[in-house]
């Protein structure tokens, strides 16, 4: 018997101690969530302040806005998945959704953030061409970010491709993630119509210096550097927000645990002490019986 309840007391203090870290694993995740949302909200704000220097630009009547990219040109893929685990189903959802796409495009060039994502894709069939560790914080997504672009431009220069596709989860409403895709070159015309044709917002006409075709480009450039920094933020987010999801799970299954072994050694100890009770009444009646 004493063996038992020692073995269930080592039995609650291990799952005891995974309770704590499930704990805080649970509110790295709800800071990271915060953090990383925050960052994809001022950077759709950003890309507004681009939007409206690609509006000054389009308004100077400089530049012609010529076709997008033939849909049957060469395509680049980028997909965001992950280096961690203990995010539910978080790579297999954008998996699928890179799977499904890629169907019908044959060999185009592939970049996956996340060593996860990447093997699972792998398993899938495709075989990635680069692969890059996740960013840990949101200041090391501007290094990502920095690394996926220089690919960008050696798949523009080298494999002719046209087009580039991101791919990555985001959090569309609290606890719902779902896969999102992005074309972010060649931008959109009609997006870029839609920018010139919008009202200025004073009586003044804008004004900017250096030559529209220098200053488009590099406006286009920082619209595409934003787009896909605010794809890591989402991704981020999203994979945090089910870590967050996985965890909340985990740690009610570990406090039933806890306390149906709780209960099993208050039951155990009970039956000890009745037992040694028992012990001892049977002994007193030995000891007072008639003839002894």
């Amino acid at each position: 018997m004493a063996t038992t309840l020692e073995s269930l007391r080592k039995q609650i203090d291990s799952a005891q101690d995974m309770q704590s870290i499930v704990r805080v694993m649970k509110s790295l995740s709800a800071v990271s969530i915060t953090a990383y949302q925050r960052a994809a909200e001022r950077l759709r704000l950003y890309q507004e302040v681009i939007d409206r220097g690609l509006h000054a630009v389009l308004l100077s009547g400089a530049i012609r806005l010529e076709g997008n990219a033939r849909e049957e040109g060469r395509s680049g893929l980028i997909v965001f998945g992950s280096d961690r685990g203990l995010c539910g189903g978080f790579n297999e959802m954008i998996v699928n959704q890179a799977r499904d796409w890629l169907h019908t495009r044959g060999d185009i060039p592939i970049l996956v953030i996340g060593q996860r994502g990447a093997a699972r894709l792998e398993a899938e069939g495709h075989m990635p061409d680069e692969v890059f560790m996740q960013a840990g914080s949101v200041s090391g997504l501007s290094q990502l970010v920095e690394a996926i672009l220089v690919a960008v431009d050696d798949w523009r220069q080298r494999r002719d491709v046209e087009r580039v596709v991101t791919m990555f989860n985001f959090e569309a409403r609290r606890g719902t993630i779902r896969p999102n895709v992005e074309t972010i070159l060649p931008v959109d015309r009609e997006e870029l119509q839609h920018i010139a044709g919008r009202d200025w917002p004073s009586n003044q006409l804008p004004t900017f210096d250096g030559s529209a075709d220098g200053v488009f480009s590099a406006l286009i450039r920082e619209r595409l550097y934003t787009a896909l920094m605010r794809a890591g933020a989402e991704s981020l987010a999203a994979e945090h927000a089910k870590r967050l999801s996985a965890m909340q799970a985990a740690e009610r299954n570990i406090t039933e645990k806890v306390e149906e072994l709780q209960g099993a050694f208050r039951r155990q100890r009970q039956d000890a002490i009745t037992e040694e009770l028992m012990d001892i009444v049977a002994a007193y009646e030995s000891v007072s019986s008639p003839g002894r």
